[in-house]
């Protein structure tokens, strides 16, 4: 008899998709002869780690040998320290998207549902799905999160909503009084996650401190990662903060030594490296100022942006995402990321951010 997957698989993966990041400009290379490319797809740092954390890094690998800390005790009591809030409400994950599979591992099965706009990080979906739960997509309202329409979706089976702010992959924001009229009217028993991957880029003074809430409300699950402002996205080190009884759940499906030892090191020193935080907020807002004024003078339309990423409209030019990877930037393709008809650009540093003024000027002519 011949061996066939599907009477092994769940039901549940058999249509699932898999997750696709985007082209590198090693595969722009391979597959399209493009060489030399910039890549301003996946919102990464474009200061890079940093260099405390890089010298922690090659202390600590001597002893790659050795386990992890599984617990990750001595980084939740830093961020303890830094954030103002106890050691046992923090959980560290592998990157936040760890944080969203715990969360559907812990809390979703057949049956459940989790409310999430749309578009937004897909990482929600997929983990959902992979538990047989379904996934009610509220559609954005000009470009934000549409909080009277997700509390109406919510319903019976609703385990948890899923806020991001800034949102990926418009960079809206939640305001302060959406968020007070979310976690005052969500049914009791539905949890409430936010995903604030870029919140420390985030200058409008509006946005709320979602930490001044979790006191009183155990319901409210606050993920953030070390990927962005602090440059660690290839060591995946992420965390979440929320009630104990929340994370004593989280950390009954939490793997063995879930982050390794340089990730560790590295997200400890790098917490306390607020330099290189200033300098990469700094570089992200006089970068943002910039773009906004290029893609003006291009003639692009833009939605503004709490985040280091900017959506753009391609307006006359449909084939823009292909047009900007013939002048070597890569962006990210608004089909793949639910907005088609846009391009979503990271903000770089100056001479990223050069090669894609050059772009979009020959791309239009001179703008």
């Amino acid at each position: 008899m011949d061996f066939d997957i599907d009477r092994l698989i769940r039901e549940e993966v058999k249509d699932l998709p898999i997750y696709n990041p985007g082209k590198s400009p090693e595969e722009v290379a391979r597959e399209l002869g493009v060489f030399g490319c910039v890549k301003m797809a996946s919102n990464e740092n474009p200061l890079g780690p940093s260099p405390r954390a890089m010298e922690a890094v090659r202390e600590e690998l001597p002893s790659a040998h050795i386990y992890p800390d599984g617990n990750s005790i001595e980084l939740r009591e830093a961020l303890s320290r830094k954030l103002g809030v106890a050691a046992e409400n923090i959980v560290v994950s592998h990157g936040a998207d760890e944080a969203f599979d715990l969360m559907a591992f812990a809390f979703l099965g057949p049956g459940d549902e989790i409310v999430v706009g749309d578009p937004t990080f897909t990482s929600y979906e997929l983990a959902a799905l992979t538990m047989g739960a379904a996934v009610v997509k509220v559609p954005l309202r000009d470009y934000r999160q549409d909080i009277p329409a997700m509390l109406a979706a919510a319903g019976e089976r609703t385990k948890y909503v899923v806020l991001c702010t800034p949102i990926n992959p418009t960079g809206t924001t939640v305001s302060r009084h959406e968020l007070e009229e979310m976690l005052e009217s969500l049914p009791p028993n539905v949890l409430l996650v936010l995903d604030e991957a870029y919140v420390e880029y985030v200058t409008d003074p509006d946005h709320p401190d979602a930490l001044a809430y979790l006191a009183g409300q155990p319901r409210l699950v606050v993920a953030r990662t070390f990927s962005k402002v602090y440059g660690l996205a290839g060591l995946r080190v992420g965390y979440v903060i929320t009630s104990l009884p929340v994370r004593d759940a989280l950390e009954k499906v939490k793997l063995p030594f879930n982050v390794n030892r340089l990730g560790q090191v590295a997200a400890l020193a790098a917490l306390d490296d607020e330099e290189h935080v200033a300098r990469s907020r700094e570089l992200n807002e006089r970068g943002k100022e910039r773009l906004y004024r290029v893609l003006e003078e291009t003639g692009f339309a833009y939605i503004p942006t709490q985040a280091n990423f900017i959506l753009v409209n391609n307006g006359a030019y449909p084939d823009l995402f292909e047009r900007l990877i013939a002048n070597c930037v890569i962006v990210r393709a608004g089909e793949a990321i639910g907005v088609p008809g846009h391009v979503r650009i990271t903000i770089g540093d100056d001479a990223q951010n050069d090669m894609l003024e050059r772009a979009l000027r020959a791309i239009t002519g001179g703008g």
